[in-house]
């Protein structure tokens, strides 16, 4: 009998991150925040790198801002300043990774950003109301564990032809949809198509996370965006501009096609991205 072939794994990550107010706005609400941490140590990344996974846990999360005046922006950037000194105050207590609750921590972790936004919300006038969407993915080895609020979202992407948006969108016309009442393309039109029905935040009761996990395998992608990105870009253009880009945006990485792309497309709100590659070992 032959040996059984393993399968290949994961030896590395790299990813490109960007973040744009859009055409018309000021202010930019969105926050993003890339880390890598393990028992020992926890840093934060820069907006493009590259580095080998093996033992090392990383996090990327999105979020997009919910008030008027300065409220949103603070939001955003207040429940991942939060989050990260969850995870900075908590990892170290798991022995191993075997050991880490993941979902349980997930949800722990999303608990306590919602009562810090509505402890904020409480505590200052221009924050009354604030609230955030969140979208964050924890990956250890070839796994992916996966907690979501809102409309900001996550795609994992296998080719131009596989394009699978993992997380489900927390909006009324996206709700319509899962009832049989609207389309797809009808809830894009719809005026309930921003309404969230789940945040970080903004109202009094807690709102239960979307959490869920994926083996990866090398040669997959993860894309992490707000909706300033997916209301102008369709899932299919998205694939195609990442495996495919057209001539003109020849030169720019995928992260600034994608930004680029949108930006001319509309650029009404604010557009935020994280790009995530699962490479071989053969990348090293």
């Amino acid at each position: 009998m032959q040996p059984r072939e393993s399968s290949p794994s994961i030896a590395a990550l790299k990813w490109l991150a960007d973040t744009h107010p859009g055409r018309y706005r000021t202010r930019n609400e969105d926050a993003f925040l890339l880390m890598c941490f393990d028992t020992k140590e926890l840093c934060y990344l820069g907006k493009q790198g590259h580095m080998a996974s093996e033992g090392k846990h990383f996090l990327f999360a999105v979020s997009d801002g919910i008030g008027g005046g300065k409220g949103g922006g603070y939001a955003s950037q207040s429940a991942l300043r939060s989050l990260s000194f969850l995870i900075s105050q908590t990892f170290h207590r798991a022995a191993s990774p075997h050991e880490i609750p993941y979902e349980a921590l997930l949800r722990s972790f999303v608990e306590h950003m919602h009562q810090r936004l509505l402890g904020l919300s409480r505590s200052y006038e221009e924050c009354h109301r604030m609230g955030a969407t969140l979208t964050l993915g924890w990956m250890h080895h070839d796994q992916l564990r996966f907690a979501h609020l809102g409309d900001s979202r996550l795609f994992h992407l296998r080719g131009p032809e596989q394009c699978h948006q993992l997380s489900e969108d927390h909006t009324l016309a996206a709700q319509k949809v899962r009832q049989g009442i609207l389309t797809p393309q009808q809830a894009k039109r719809d005026a309930a198509s921003h309404v969230l029905t789940r945040s970080l935040g903004a109202g009094a009761r807690p709102d239960e996370p979307q959490v869920g996990s994926l083996t990866l395998s090398p040669g997959d992608r993860l894309l992490f965006c707000t909706d300033g990105l997916t209301d102008t870009l369709s899932d299919y253009r998205i694939a195609k501009n990442l495996y495919d880009p057209p001539p003109y945006l020849e030169g720019l990485d995928p992260m600034q096609g994608l930004i680029r792309e949108a930006l001319d497309g509309s650029g009404r709100d604010n557009l935020t991205a994280i790009l995530v590659d699962c490479l071989p070992g053969e990348s090293l």
